[in-house]
């Protein structure tokens, strides 16, 4: 079976771990869905997840994602592109097991840009391009 749900946080668990102190251990689940769809849902953290799309935040509980969007996990901005990049290579690797014990190979893992941005390793910059 594929995965298709991730837990983003900032547990070393996670699928997608995000370390920053001010996103939640478990702080939000993304879903891929068949015809590249993909929805989040904020798992009621403490500082909110939040939609950037077309230069306008809101504050979401749920919501459908588009590749152009933006999410901001507490003080943390990641381009969906790249949220669902990292979900995807978590899913084809298919070990099951959590970050903690298989972390993800560099070229699978977020950094922070000097723009302040999170992007995947190896990545140009969207936001500071």
């Amino acid at each position: 079976m594929v995965k298709t749900t991730f837990i983003i946080g900032r547990d070393r668990a996670a699928d997608i771990p995000v370390a920053d102190q001010s996103v939640s251990r478990r702080h939000a689940e993304l879903v891929l869905m068949d015809g590249g769809r993909m929805f989040l849902t904020d798992c009621q953290s403490s500082n909110g997840t939040w939609l950037l799309r077309k230069g306008q935040a809101v504050r979401i509980t749920q919501e459908t994602l588009h590749t152009g969007d933006q999410v901001r996990f507490g003080d943390v901005t990641i381009a969906v592109s790249d949220l669902v990049d990292v979900a995807q290579r978590v899913q084809r690797r298919g070990s099951g097991e959590p970050a903690a014990t298989a972390p993800l190979p560099k070229s699978d893992r977020l950094v922070r840009c000097v723009c302040g941005a999170v992007i995947s390793m190896g990545r140009p910059c969207p936001f500071c391009a």
